[in-house]
């Protein structure tokens, strides 16, 4: 089976080289900089660059990996054969972002690598051992999820109706958790430390806390002044926020509030700061809390 690949970015280029890696053959790449075509099919076994259209009547499954943005119209542009399967390799969009290889014939899919891939090097080291997340109907399910176990990937059926939900869970934990990060070293770049310092002292933190995810789950794992239920803790935080980096004051307070709001704090438990009396004190800080994020926005671009 010939595999061809639109789209030669940081996910294109990944996958084709770990498909190549594993046995399968990747025919033909074409991207909108014909430079960036031609170093990835320089590197692959019998591979050229060509145009879309040229990997359309080269390869039986091709992947789109362009941005979102140009997957409809990349495929409105090509001719596709009956059969053949196109996939695109977006967390957001449903397989019917494809509608239009449909009514020519092909088979329309999405493949989705649940990973974080801001470089080519990244998708080369994360890929293998990520979940996939899958739309097709036979044949092409069949072949997708062969595809993703050569890889070395878990994957599983994501429906249309459930595809933003999914997206959204992984929004949370890999974007927000850079920008949590982000913040973390930019408090500490405000006490007079480096960015490199910050990240060498912060970045084990990280790693023991993924530890703690992978073996004892959400709510075993939380620890900190919320989950304690030690509100005095909590104010003095927002408050040394407020004064050395006000810019992420709201961001601590918008999550503070969010754990209470799903009950992940200890407040009503006798190992809580306060003992059975702290449920009190986590309704004074609930609303100390909605009033600071409130006035933030309120007064957010004023002078």
């Amino acid at each position: 089976m010939n595999i061809g690949v639109i789209g030669p970015g940081r996910v294109g280029t990944g996958l084709a080289q770990l498909l190549s890696e594993r046995g399968y053959r990747v025919r033909a790449v074409a991207g909108r900089n014909p430079a960036g075509a031609n170093k990835l099919a320089a590197g692959l076994p019998d591979c050229e660059a060509v145009t879309p259209q040229g990997v359309a009547d080269t390869c039986e499954l091709v992947f789109i990996t362009t941005p979102d943005g140009a997957i409809a119209s990349v495929a409105q542009d090509v001719n596709w054969l009956p059969g053949q399967g196109v996939i695109h390799c977006s967390g957001a969009l449903p397989a019917a972002a494809l509608a239009v290889v449909t009514a020519r014939g092909a088979l329309p899919g999405a493949f989705h690598p649940l990973q974080t891939l801001p470089d080519v090097q990244a998708a080369l080291a994360n890929l293998p051992g990520s979940f996939i997340a899958i739309e097709a109907e036979e044949p092409l399910l069949g072949r997708l999820a062969e595809i993703a176990s050569t890889l070395g990937c878990r994957w599983g059926y994501i429906s249309p109706e459930a595809r933003p939900a999914y997206h959204a869970a992984a929004v949370l934990v890999s974007n927000y958790t850079v920008a949590l990060a982000h913040a973390g070293t930019e408090l500490w770049q405000a006490l007079g430390k480096s960015e490199a310092e910050a990240l060498h002292a912060l970045l084990p933190l990280l790693r023991g806390t993924v530890r703690n995810l992978d073996r004892l789950g959400p709510a075993q794992a939380l620890t900190g002044p919320v989950a304690r239920g030690d509100w005095t803790t909590v104010a003095e935080n927002l408050q040394a926020i407020a004064g050395i980096a006000p810019q992420h004051a709201l961001t601590y307070a918008a999550l503070a509030l969010a754990m209470i709001y799903n009950d992940l704090t200890l407040a009503d438990n006798e190992n809580a700061p306060g003992g059975t009396h702290a449920g009190a004190g986590r309704d004074e800080m609930e609303q100390e809390l909605r009033s600071f994020v409130s006035a933030t926005l309120n007064n957010r671009g004023t002078p």
